[in-house]
């Protein structure tokens, strides 16, 4: 990622990629998986004053991710590492004057059926690289905002 001279400003970052539980870690249960990573994330990111949020489906992840630039990058190297996603692509990287989801290390939206609509389907089909990009980071910054504040018995969690 490029650095620029802004380091102590707020940044955004967003960014989708393909779930790849069941295949890195077959005998892994969906939802234990994604438990895990929620109380890590959230225990991390409130050390790192990071907020942002988390939209998990059948087929992948789309995150927002919200604090200091260094902070940001860091955190976004080791989520980047992470075996349990593929193809991660970010959606946008910019500085920003507020924050989207102040009040959550990670807010959170979830679902595991893979018979439920999935909002990350299309977006995940331009992942694997024949056509434009369907899905700006604009585009997936006002789904999470929507989905993950109706979705408070998760947020909670």
């Amino acid at each position: 990622m490029k650095k620029t001279n802004m380091a102590g400003a707020l940044y955004r970052l967003i960014y989708c990629s393909r779930n790849v539980i069941l295949q890195a870690m077959p005998d892994a249960v969906l939802e234990d998986e994604i438990r895990a990573i929620l109380a890590n994330a959230r225990q991390r990111n409130k050390a790192d004053n990071i907020t942002g949020a988390l939209l998990f489906t059948a087929s992948g992840f789309a995150q927002v991710l919200e604090g200091l630039r260094d902070v940001v990058e860091r955190t976004f190297e080791r989520i980047n590492a992470d075996p349990r996603h593929a193809d991660v692509t970010v959606l946008s990287f910019t500085p920003t004057e507020h924050r989207s989801f102040p009040d959550w290390p990670v807010g959170f939206s979830g679902q595991t059926s893979p018979d439920m609509p999935d909002p990350l389907a299309h977006l995940l089909a331009d992942a694997t690289g024949a056509g434009p990009r369907a899905t700006t980071g604009s585009d997936v910054l006002r789904l999470l905002e929507r989905v993950v504040q109706r979705e408070d018995e998760w947020v909670a969690a």
